[in-house]
């Protein structure tokens, strides 16, 4: 078994889990906010691995919300008239939570640009791990959602949000930060990227025409992504690598049928068999330092069924003793 991990940029240890005997690579989630520029924070961390790969996961088409408006707009009731049916948002009406009161409207602005057909209805979107969800009554610009409901939270910037709607098209692919990435990281000599959201080849072009030297994981974490794989993804096998991106494919394709999951993950494995898991690895062990059964079982299914190539995510790698536990019980698991 070999393992990546994500490592947040100035964790005081990166060194010592680059020594981690299952260790292959580091993973930088560039959405993490850095206080140099980013050409000497890569320095630095390439310095740190000790000769292993660093991996920047590049966000592509990959939505999040920039920030949630809650209480500005509109400041005004707005009308909708959505299937026939009249709907009015009305921000003097609150519903409350606790102590927080929130009207029964959200404005959110995405990271990107989208188009969507409402023209048929509101189409509904889901955040949280796909556990909540609102409805979009309009899109504002290519980027300002107004929600008919939801969500049962106030979002936060950076989180994810998922359009399952097949209508769905996302402006562009790289985003400015991503550009920004890729040329620093060629400066310093850096040339691993993992793309988040590969749909189609052209994604795959696109970071070979900036980078030639890119050597590349291909994140796959929608159902178009799925389809590239059974259609695509076969004149670049040489050059590419799959990940069975587990975060957001468990959510745009599992919705209604969650049990679908596991079809992707064997399509995944059949097409690539050096394919990477990411995302929902040992997620106990942010609660307790005794993993679940599920989460070792989960563990032996993956290798069950062909994968030797583990990721591990963000949720736990903010602590040092919670993520070296991980090591131990991946390696562990990996030798028995």
């Amino acid at each position: 078994m070999k393992v990546l991990t994500t490592i947040p940029p100035y964790a005081p240890y990166i060194e010592e889990v680059s020594e981690h005997p299952v260790i292959a690579g580091l993973r930088l989630n560039t959405m993490m906010p850095i206080k140099e520029s980013v050409g000497a924070m890569l320095t630095r961390l390439k310095a740190a691995a000790l000769g292993k790969p660093v991996w920047l996961d590049l966000k592509c088409r990959q939505m999040r919300v920039d920030y949630g408006f809650f209480f500005k707009e509109p400041i005004t009731p707005r009308t909708y008239e959505i299937a026939g049916v009249t709907y009015i948002l009305d921000p003097s009406n609150p519903r409350a939570y606790g102590v927080l009161k929130t009207p029964p409207w959200a404005e959110l602005k995405l990271t990107h640009k989208i188009k969507v057909d409402l023209s048929h209805g509101p189409i509904k979107c889901y955040l949280q791990d796909g556990y909540d969800s609102a409805t979009i009554a309009e899109i504002i610009d290519g980027d300002r959602l107004i929600m008919l409901d939801g969500p049962k939270r106030i979002v936060g910037g950076g989180e994810s949000i998922n359009i399952l709607d097949p209508s769905l098209e996302i402006e562009g692919f790289f985003t400015t930060t991503d550009l920004e990435y890729i040329a620093a990281a060629k400066e310093v000599g850096l040339h691993y990227y993992m793309l988040s959201y590969v749909e189609q080849s052209s994604d795959i072009d696109a970071l070979l025409e900036l980078d030639p030297e890119a050597q590349i994981i291909a994140k796959i974490e929608s159902q178009k992504g799925l389809d590239w794989v059974k259609s695509g993804y076969k004149k670049y096998a040489k050059r590419v690598r799959l990940m069975a991106a587990r975060g957001d494919l468990y959510v745009e394709i599992g919705i209604s049928r969650p049990e679908k999951v596991l079809s992707a993950l064997t399509t995944i494995i059949k097409a690539d068999p050096k394919a990477v898991v990411a995302s929902r690895i040992l997620t106990s062990l942010r609660d307790s330092s005794r993993p679940t059964c599920a989460d070792i079982t989960d563990i032996g299914y993956l290798l069950g069924i062909g994968y030797r190539n583990f990721m591990v995510g963000d949720d736990i790698c903010f602590d040092r003793s919670t993520l070296l536990l991980a090591l131990d019980i991946l390696n562990a698991i990996g030798e028995g």
